[in-house]
């Protein structure tokens, strides 16, 4: 099944529940609520979009922010599951420390296969073991946010490998963490994982310039796995897939953009 690109919405006892993932979203969903309707009343808005631009829609009398609502993650995708939540990390480009704050494990969890937990080798062993203990009984699992190369070790690789058929997804995010990126993914292909079953994100257009950017995505094909390069929106953005003036100054432009989003998702106009 494939995330949704958008909100999702529902309506129980005539209240509209709406999860917003990202801030571009928000407008459109502004525009939801103020054309009101018959069929609800009052409006509970959630989701990462909500958490990280609270007073967005905070003149809306009828609007609330809901909060750690079960089950709304499974409507998003019936499949998929958190163990944790929080980041140890404070990366400048990602949001998760503003609104899920400091790293915390959780005691227990719908048993589902597709894993969105932020850091979860940041986990104790213990929770680290009982995790890849359920999912062994899935005999498949998607760590859908990735796994920090910083953090995994033999121990985790070979946990993982009893998993029958894993998605293992990476991250380099910055051309000083080649080093530990190559250590990780030579331990998973060391703990017997195919290299079909490892793909790599790569943030683009954050702090670096084309070519570096360019430089890591080729570094991670040639280790023959599928690279998932993902465009850098600010936190507070309105507005999707554009070339901010700190990009520009970057050397990015909409061409570039466009020439290494499209080559490696569908191998569409110039190579660098």
């Amino acid at each position: 099944m494939e995330w949704p690109k958008k909100q999702i919405t529902w309506i129980e006892d005539r209240t509209l529940y709406i999860s917003v993932p990202f801030t571009w979203c928000l407008p459109e969903v502004k525009t939801i609520i103020q054309q009101r309707s018959f069929f609800w009343n009052s409006v509970i808005v959630g989701g990462p979009a909500i958490y990280l631009m609270p007073d967005y829609l905070a003149e809306i009398d009828y609007v609330s922010v809901g909060h750690n609502m079960d089950g709304v993650l499974q409507r998003v995708n019936p499949m998929a599951t958190r163990t944790t939540i929080g980041c140890i990390r404070s990366c400048k480009f990602c949001g998760v420390r503003k609104f899920e704050g400091d790293f915390k494990e959780l005691e227990d969890w719908p048993n589902l296969p597709i894993i969105c937990d932020n850091n979860l080798l940041a986990a104790s062993q213990k929770h680290f073991d009982k995790v890849i203990d359920r999912l062994v009984k899935w005999e498949w699992a998607d760590f859908n946010q990735g796994l920090d190369s910083r953090l995994l070790t033999e121990y985790h690789a070979g946990r993982l490998s009893r998993i029958k058929k894993p998605i293992i997804r990476l991250a380099l995010d910055s051309i000083k963490y080649i080093d530990a990126w190559v250590v990780a993914f030579e331990k998973l292909i060391k703990a017997g994982i195919a290299k079909t079953n490892i793909r790599s994100y790569a943030i683009v257009g954050f702090d670096s310039d084309p070519s570096e950017c360019w430089t890591r995505c080729e570094l991670i094909t040639k280790q023959g796995i599928k690279v998932l390069p993902m465009w850098y929106h600010a936190l507070d953005t309105l507005e999707k897939n554009i070339v901010t003036k700190n990009q520009t100054d970057l050397g990015w432009n909409d061409y570039e953009r466009k020439r290494i989003m499209g080559w490696y998702y569908k191998h569409r106009g110039e190579k660098k």
